[in-house]
């Protein structure tokens, strides 16, 4: 069987990986670089820029969690579930 067509998997966390490895390769050979960036970033933040304080916030704090919560289809709060177990062939109307 021969090897054609598009390769099987999603392969796109890989690229930002690649991606990531080049950026780290140019800061570790450059240190001087990944400190004007850092400053940069900080001179933005500074400035007001709010792309640049969420960035900030994000790094030194960590992104904030998402809270997903469940209601009642009247908007009240979910207290419990009930799982109904249904034999297939009791149900099928036959």
């Amino acid at each position: 069987m021969s090897n054609r067509g598009a390769p099987e998997g999603n392969h796109n966390a890989a690229k930002g990986r690649m991606f990531y490895a080049e950026l780290r390769k140019v800061f570790v050979q450059n240190p001087e670089r990944l400190r004007n960036v850092a400053e940069g970033l900080i001179a933005a933040a500074e400035a007001r820029e709010p792309w640049a304080v969420k960035e900030l916030m994000d790094r030194m704090d960590g992104k904030p969690v998402q809270v997903n919560q469940l209601e009642n289809t009247d908007g009240s709060p979910l207290s419990g579930i009930m799982v109904t177990f249904v034999n297939p062939s009791e149900d099928d109307g036959k």
